[in-house]
């Protein structure tokens, strides 16, 4: 079973809710996750996907990331070297989360020998295209190896070999990919509260438990300016399915009690307004939600 950090865990959950704007430049096309996901090994493990060219478009990834030349020293220092900035250079990102190690498979414009000199300078070793560097802590170990001409393969975990593992699979994903430029795919395994997640998180998850696994997905209205978090959840039955539902909608209900409770409102321009106002209900076997994003929401993103 994974362990994620709280952190991880908030960052991952949220991450949907919070990048949802970069939806407004979608273009009509299904963004190549599937490209990335064929680098990764076989595994039914926690994964997150970005289109982030689209929410550099929106202007989102500048409101997200801050102010550029903000950043510390270490990774200006990088930038120098390498000529890689992620706020204008990465383009789209698969990462998966596996029980020692977190891949990477970022599709952008990397220059492979300043990456290769970088590691040699700083006490890194490299042999062919692989690479690999020391990380902050003695477990970490960062590796890497460019894919493909605009790909790069990326490990971080206690095996300095790990990004070897990245190569083309014959394995097809173990869940639909969706037709959405940012989604979240969560395991049965991840399906249960934990100590230290934000309430909303802990809640979400042990409503939950039962179901095969989960995707979140961020897409358009139809109108081109609305925007909602969406939920599908297979569980094993009819009957499973149903009382999924009933934990969900009872879970936005108790939100709402607490919110009330503190003389508080659901506010549409913060995480409130979005979690009390889901929806949910079952198709078959299939449990399905739905959560509007407000443009208060997207108004505040970045202040």
């Amino acid at each position: 079973m994974i362990h994620l950090s709280p952190r991880r865990w908030a960052l991952a959950f949220f991450f949907a809710l919070l990048l949802a704007a970069g939806l407004a430049f979608y273009l009509l096309r299904t963004p190549s996750s599937d490209q990335l996901l064929s680098f990764l090994p076989p595994s039914n493990r926690t994964t997150l996907y970005a289109d982030l060219s689209l929410l550099r478009r929106a202007g989102v990834l500048q409101k997200l990331a801050g102010q550029a030349g903000a950043e510390e020293p270490d990774y200006l220092k990088f930038v120098s070297a390498t000529a890689f900035d992620y706020r204008k250079d990465l383009d789209r990102l698969v990462l998966q989360f596996t029980p020692t190690q977190t891949h990477v498979i970022a599709a952008g414009r990397f220059q492979f020998d300043r990456l290769r000199a970088y590691a040699l300078a700083s006490g890194g070793r490299c042999s062919s295209d692989l690479c690999s560097l020391q990380g902050s802590a003695p477990d970490r170990q960062i590796s890497w190896q460019p894919l493909a001409r605009n790909i790069l393969g990326l490990s971080s975990g206690p095996d300095p070999l790990a990004a070897t593992t990245l190569t083309r699979q014959s394995s097809r994903a173990l869940f639909p990919i969706p037709q959405a430029a940012l989604w979240l795919y969560l395991p049965a395994s991840e399906l249960h509260p934990r100590e230290g997640l934000p309430p909303g998180a802990s809640a979400f998850l042990s409503a939950l438990e039962g179901a095969s696994w989960a995707l979140l997905s961020v897409e358009a209205g139809s109108d081109g300016k609305s925007y909602s978090l969406k939920l599908d959840a297979p569980a094993a039955s009819r009957e499973q399915a149903g009382q999924i539902v009933a934990r969900l909608s009872d879970a936005t209900q108790m939100l709402k009690r607490l919110l009330s409770r503190e003389g508080h409102h659901p506010d549409p321009a913060d995480l409130s307004g979005i979690l009390a106002a889901g929806n949910f209900w079952a198709e078959s076997t299939t449990v399905r939600g739905q959560w509007p994003i407000p443009p208060a929401f997207l108004d505040r993103l970045g202040r």
